[in-house]
């Protein structure tokens, strides 16, 4: 027999006979269990994505900045002018309270930078929308504030709020005669942390309310990056042009919360794989069963010369076939739930909501409430956002069809216990 050329023929013989025959329903399971698999998992990455990216934006473009430095006036003009530096500019954060009209209080980060901020850096803007008023704070003693800490605070737009510095110089008093602050707006960002947290004055106020900041002649900068994942070779360059500045990155700046969205991910996607573990041994034990059913075909092909690995080689063929046909029905599936994966939600809420109705006219009882997934009283999210990435999508798909030849590879081993003879002895 020819080593190779028979494989493929006899393989999809089986194939032909397994889809018409009473293991048809054992082949149509496995199928669509590989293609489940790599469609469940294809949209949780997703969605993921979707979500981590959105936070991540805001954080770095908003929060965190993608490099802090702290340095000299000059060596921040020979920093603002290095190669791949989109914006730069100074900045001061102090810790400190805030009471509302209503007397209701909160902590507050509140940053002073400059009034053209938003002109300066395009990722700032981009991240950051304004809700209700102006994004001005160029005159003294007003700000911009949270639209979460405006909504707790029960601050008005162009009202008033008192302002209690908890840090900053020791040449600013505890309680400053000028702690009112206007309010001139409000922004949104879409992460809770900043929407509930942060207000935004000018250096000016800043100064007045917290005093100088200046370390030793030292003032601290946000440094924006054409692309935030080139922040190493920021920092070697830095360290070159201006030794005596202090950098950090958004790596070890943030390191704590990256790394819990990392473990979060890493746990979605184990629970997701846990699938695939259970299609595979399904389709070991289908592919048992075939080898069985097939043990006078498989002695034939050994009495006519076949080695075992070669035999082997057809059911692998199979389990690949399976594999191969689920993972990419899993694909299409995945990728066109993941680019409308808000309509398919916006889906489930009219089809529940329409049931729910259903459900109460036929009881006579009054008519239920909105059914919303993502309800804004527990939910800080307007929906959800998928962002699909080829890599990630390559290896799910990758894996769904190995992970069934593998099944196969594993069952076809029960080849070589066969014994021609015996098998064949009444035959």
């Amino acid at each position: 027999m020819k080593p190779i050329g028979w494989i493929p023929f006899v393989a999809g013989r089986f194939g032909r006979v397994d889809a018409k025959g009473k293991a048809a329903g054992t082949g149509i399971v496995s199928v669509l269990g590989i293609a489940f698999g790599v469609a469940a998992l294809i949209v949780i990455l997703s969605v993921m994505n979707g979500l981590q990216e959105g936070y991540i934006h805001s954080i770095l473009e908003v929060s965190s900045s993608h490099a802090r430095v702290r340095a000299s006036r000059a060596d921040l003009e020979k920093i603002a002018v290095q190669d791949g530096v989109r914006a730069l500019y100074v900045f001061t954060e102090n810790q400190a309270l805030v009471a509302g009209p209503s007397g209701r209080q909160a902590s507050v980060l509140v940053r002073a930078v400059p009034p053209d901020v938003r002109e300066r850096d395009t990722g700032f803007a981009s991240a950051l929308t304004v809700a209700d008023g102006v994004f001005d704070f160029s005159e003294p003693g007003t700000a911009v504030i949270g639209r979460e800490l405006a909504r707790r605070l029960g601050i008005p737009v162009g009202g008033e709020f008192s302002l209690l510095a908890v840090s900053g110089s020791a040449d600013t008093d505890l309680f400053p005669r000028n702690g009112k602050i206007r309010a001139a707006g409000t922004f949104y960002t879409g992460y809770y942390e900043i929407d509930s947290t942060f207000v935004f004055v000018s250096a000016e106020t800043g100064a007045q309310v917290f005093g100088t900041s200046a370390r030793g002649g030292k003032e601290l900068a946000a440094v924006k990056l054409q692309d935030p994942y080139e922040d190493i070779p920021f920092v070697l360059e830095t360290r070159k042009n201006a030794p005596a500045a202090e950098v950090e990155t958004w790596r070890s700046y943030n390191r704590a919360f990256f790394g819990a969205l990392r473990v979060e991910k890493n746990a979605l996607v184990l629970v997701a794989v846990l699938i695939f573990l259970v299609v595979a041994v399904n389709l070991y034990n289908s592919m048992r069963r075939a080898i069985y059913e097939r043990r006078e075909d498989i002695c034939i092909f050994s009495v006519a010369g076949a080695p075992p690995q070669e035999i082997r080689r057809v059911f692998l063929l199979n389990g690949l076939g399976i594999g191969l046909t689920g993972s990419v029905l899993g694909l299409l599936c995945g990728l066109c739930i993941s680019v409308r994966i808000q309509d398919v939600f916006t889906a489930a809420e009219v089809l529940v909501n329409h049931l729910a109705g259903f459900a109460s006219l036929l009881a006579g009882a009054e008519e239920p409430p909105v059914f919303r997934l993502f309800d804004p009283r527990y939910f800080y999210m307007n929906g959800l956002h998928a962002r699909i990435m080829f890599p990630e999508v390559l290896f799910v798909f990758v894996f769904g069809v190995f992970s069934a030849a593998a099944a196969a590879s594993i069952a076809g081993r029960k080849i070589t216990a066969f014994r021609p003879g015996e098998i064949l002895r009444d035959e």
